[in-house]
Order: C-alpha cells, then sequence, then structure tokens
C-alpha cells in the first residue's frame, strides 16, 4: 500500500485522525523499513489493517486515539492490539506505551491470520 492509498483508508477508517499522527506514523514506517518500498508498503497495510480490526473490537473513539498516539509514542503495528487492549482497561497512553515498550505484545496466530485477510481485502 503506498502512502496516498494509506491517507485514503485512513480518512475513511478513522475521520477524526490528526495529519501529525499521519505524518507521525509515515515518519515511523520509513525509519524502521530504511527505504524498502515493498517493506513501507507492508508496513503501511498492517497498520491500516490491525486499526480496522481495533476499531471493530473496541470501537472508533479508541481506534483514533490510539492512532494519533502516535503523535507521542511510536509502537510497533503489531503491538497496537496490546496497545488498546491496556486503553481500553484504563491505562494511559504513557503506562500503556511504557508497559507495551517494557513487555512487548506478541500477537496470536489466529490474530496474525485475520491481518493478513483484512490486508488482502484492503488491496
Amino acid at each position: 500500500m503506498d502512502y496516498t492509498a494509506m491517507c485514503a483508508v485512513m480518512r475513511e477508517l478513522l475521520p477524526d485522525a490528526s495529519a501529525e499522527a499521519l505524518n507521525a506514523w509515515e515518519a515511523f514506517v520509513a525509519d524502521l523499513c530504511g527505504g524498502s518500498a515493498s517493506a513501507e508498503a507492508q508496513m503501511r497495510g498492517e497498520l491500516c489493517a490491525e486499526l480496522l480490526l481495533i476499531r471493530e473490537q473496541y470501537g472508533r473513539d479508541l481506534a483514533v486515539r490510539l492512532f494519533n498516539m502516535g503523535e507521542r509514542y511510536a509502537v510497533n503495528t503489531f503491538e497496537l492490539p496490546g496497545a488498546a487492549e491496556l486503553l481500553s482497561n484504563g491505562a494511559s497512553e504513557a503506562e500503556a506505551f511504557e508497559e507495551i515498550t517494557r513487555c512487548g505484545w506478541h500477537p496470536s496466530r489466529e490474530h496474525q491470520s485475520s491481518v493478513r485477510l483484512v490486508m488482502q481485502a484492503l488491496v
């Protein structure tokens, strides 16, 4: 998924997402992927898929909050569900970020399959 497509998906998926967060996520993607266009496309797709699944499970407000949290805290796309769970249980953004960076979050195989299916549907 290229940057333009990701922006379009985000506008539809999370219309209240901030432009600053979108820019922060794009910088994070570019930094992690080291200029590899295919790796960047993969990560953008994973980001959109994770946020769609989070929106379905926790609601749009939490998905927007989590995405906008990217302005201040960078977490890997596969750690977003763990951060969503922490936020939904009352953790602050700082607490969720600290817990995710300290312990990480590892998705189940079922979750990984769901992400792949959503990514295929988005393309």
